[in-house]
């Protein structure tokens, strides 16, 4: 089966090594959106990098509403922290919340990780 070309079509443009996509979309898109959707599809050692980054704080983001569902500002707090570690930008951060203690990290592995408990007595990891 051939691409459907009745499709409106956009080029997007992979952020890391600017390799240049086109992207068919079922309505209109903004260039930004394009782009991030050029570098998700791009191949390139960064992308892959990046790929695999925005992917384990979308799994921690998912644990995080499941845990929390009632109290979107603690989501909120562990949704920026899941990205600033994952991202480098901190080595790890630990969250009280009530009688919890919630210590998240990025292990030596890649892996994100989550121990909870009044004395760290779950742990979860986002590979």
């Amino acid at each position: 089966m051939g691409k459907n070309t009745d499709l409106p079509q956009i080029t997007g443009k992979c952020r890391f090594c600017g390799q240049l996509r086109i992207i068919e979309t079922v309505g209109e898109i903004t260039q930004e959106k394009a782009d991030e959707m050029a570098t998700d599809q791009c191949d390139c050692k960064e992308a892959k990098v990046y790929h695999n980054r925005q992917q384990k704080i979308k799994k921690a983001n998912e644990w995080a509403h499941n845990r929390f569902e009632k109290q979107p500002n603690i989501i909120a707090l562990f949704e920026n922290c899941f990205e600033k570690v994952t991202n480098h930008d901190i080595k790890g951060v630990s969250i009280k919340e009530g009688e919890w203690t919630h210590s998240i990290t990025l292990d030596s592995d890649g892996f994100l990780t989550v121990k909870s408990g009044e004395k760290v007595n779950e742990e979860v990891n986002f590979s």
